[in-house]
C-alpha cells in the first residue's frame, strides 16, 4: 500500500535534488574554465598592425592568439561586429561563441565583484556603439581582414563591460560565477518533471482509501516549497546567508591566486593588514577549506529545513483528520 509514496519519494530525490545537483556541477565547470581562459587569454600579446602585416606577408591563415580592447564600431552580418582597438580594427565573429556582459560591482569588496552574464549572440537584440569590449582568442586573416573566431584548439572570448581596462581581469576572475549554482536551466525543466512526474501518482492513487499514502505523496511533491514556511522558513534564511559566505569565500580565494597564476610566487600584504604579509596561496587554502565549510553548512541548512517543515506538515494533517 506504500507502493505510490515510495515512488513519490524516489521520484522527488530523482528530480529535486540529483538532476539539479548534477547541473549545478556542470554549471560550476563552465564558470570554472572560463575564468582559466580568462586567465590564460589575458596573457595573449594584444593585436597590433605589425601583427597583422607579418601574417599576410607570410601567407598565413591564422595570425595565432591575440588579445584586443576596444569598443564596438559596427555591425556586419549577422553574426559579426567591428571592434576597433587604439592601433588596430578587427571582425569578431561570434556564431560559434558566447558574449558575456560583465556588470560593474564594489572595487572594495571581493564579494561585490559585479558578476558576468551570458548570452547567445542570437538572443542580443542590440549594441550600442562605443560599448567597450575584451576580445581574446585565434586570430584568422581572411581576404586581408583580420578576423577573432572561436577554433577547436582555441576558443574565443568576448566581453562586454564598463569601467577601468586595468583591472577587467580581476573583475572577469572574481565574478565569473554562478550566484546559485543549484537555480539552473536543467534544475528548471527537472523540478517541472518532478512535479508532473508526482502529480500523476498522486492522481494514480487517488482510488486508495488510505489518506496517510496520498498525504505523503502531496507533501513529497511540495518538497522544493515547504522550506519557504516558517519554522523552516529561518533554516532557509541561514542556508542563503551561509551560501553568500561560501561564495564570498570562493571568490576572495580566486582573488588571492591570481597574482600567482602571472608571477608563478610572491608575497603581498592582504587587505586591511600593512604587516605581517601574507603569503597568497596559504591563505587561499585557508580561504577554500572555509568555502567548503559554508557550502556543507549550507546544504545541510536547507535539507533540515525541508525535513523539518516535512515532518511538521505531516503531523498537523495527522492531528486535523
Amino acid at each position: 500500500m506504500l507502493l505510490p509514496a515510495y515512488a513519490a519519494f524516489i521520484a522527488a530525490i530523482v528530480f529535486y535534488l540529483l538532476i539539479p545537483i548534477a547541473g549545478a556541477f556542470t554549471l560550476r565547470n563552465q564558470w570554472r574554465r572560463f575564468r582559466e581562459r580568462v586567465i590564460l587569454l589575458s596573457r595573449a600579446p594584444t593585436l597590433r598592425y605589425g601583427d597583422l602585416a607579418a601574417a599576410e606577408r607570410e601567407g598565413r591563415g591564422l595570425a595565432g592568439s591575440f588579445r584586443l580592447y576596444g569598443t564596438i564600431e559596427a555591425i556586419e552580418g549577422q553574426d559579426r561586429i567591428w571592434v576597433r582597438g587604439r592601433e588596430v580594427s578587427a571582425l569578431v565573429d561570434l556564431s560559434h561563441a558566447p558574449l558575456y556582459v560583465a556588470a560593474p560591482g564594489s572595487a572594495e569588496a571581493p564579494a561585490e565583484a559585479g558578476s558576468i552574464e551570458r548570452l547567445r549572440w542570437r538572443s542580443v537584440s542590440s549594441l550600442v556603439e562605443g560599448t567597450s569590449i575584451f576580445v581574446a582568442g585565434p586570430l584568422a586573416i581572411e581576404e586581408g581582414r583580420p578576423v577573432f573566431v572561436d577554433a577547436p584548439d582555441g576558443s574565443l572570448l568576448a566581453v562586454c563591460y564598463d569601467g577601468r581596462d586595468a583591472d577587467l581581469v580581476s573583475r572577469l576572475v572574481a565574478g565569473g560565477r554562478a550566484q546559485n549554482e543549484y537555480w539552473n536551466y536543467p534544475a528548471r525543466i527537472s523540478l517541472a518533471l518532478g512535479l508532473a512526474v508526482i502529480s500523476g501518482i498522486l492522481l494514480l492513487s487517488s482510488p486508495s482509501p488510505f489518506s496517510t499514502v496520498r498525504a505523503l505523496i502531496f507533501l513529497a511533491g511540495a518538497a522544493p516549497v515547504l522550506p519557504f514556511a516558517p519554522p523552516g522558513l529561518a533554516l532557509f534564511i541561514a542556508y542563503h546567508r551561509l551560501w553568500r559566505w561560501a561564495l564570498a569565500s570562493r571568490t576572495l580565494r580566486d582573488s588571492l591566486r591570481l597574482p600567482l597564476r602571472f608571477s608563478g610566487e610572491g608575497r603581498f600584504p592582504l587587505a586591511g593588514e600593512p604587516s605581517p604579509e601574507g603569503v597568497p596561496e596559504t591563505l587561499a587554502r585557508r580561504i577554500e577549506r572555509k568555502a567548503s565549510l559554508y557550502a556543507v553548512a549550507a546544504g545541510l541548512s536547507f535539507a533540515l529545513a525541508v525535513l523539518v517543515n516535512f515532518v511538521l506538515a505531516f503531523a498537523v494533517w495527522r492531528w486535523a483528520v
